[in-house]
């Protein structure tokens, strides 16, 4: 019983965990550092992801680099196809 305190008080530490000789403290700050790369891409994927929400013709209006331009067209022409696939069905 008393050795599972002592390894709680030894694990929760903090001079152990921030040693950096320490394998525990190398552990933690890889997962820190892999969890800060995700972050950091993820957020760079959300900022970009506003423009899909825009016309070709905003985008262009804003000056958006040609490859986002054509891919506001090839949503816009999916969409249009996909209302006017559904319209077919629906009018039998």
């Amino acid at each position: 019983m008393n050795a599972s305190v002592c390894c709680d008080e030894v694990a929760s530490s903090p001079a152990l965990i921030h040693r950096p000789s320490n394998p525990m403290a190398k552990a933690w700050h890889a997962i820190a550092a892999r969890w800060a790369a995700h972050l950091k891409a993820t957020r760079r994927a959300q900022d970009f992801d506003f423009a899909s929400e825009l016309s070709a013709d905003t985008l262009r209006d804003i000056g958006a680099p040609e490859v986002m331009i054509s891919q506001a067209v090839g949503r816009q022409q999916t969409r249009q196809q996909q209302l006017f696939e559904m319209r077919q069905w629906r009018d039998g």
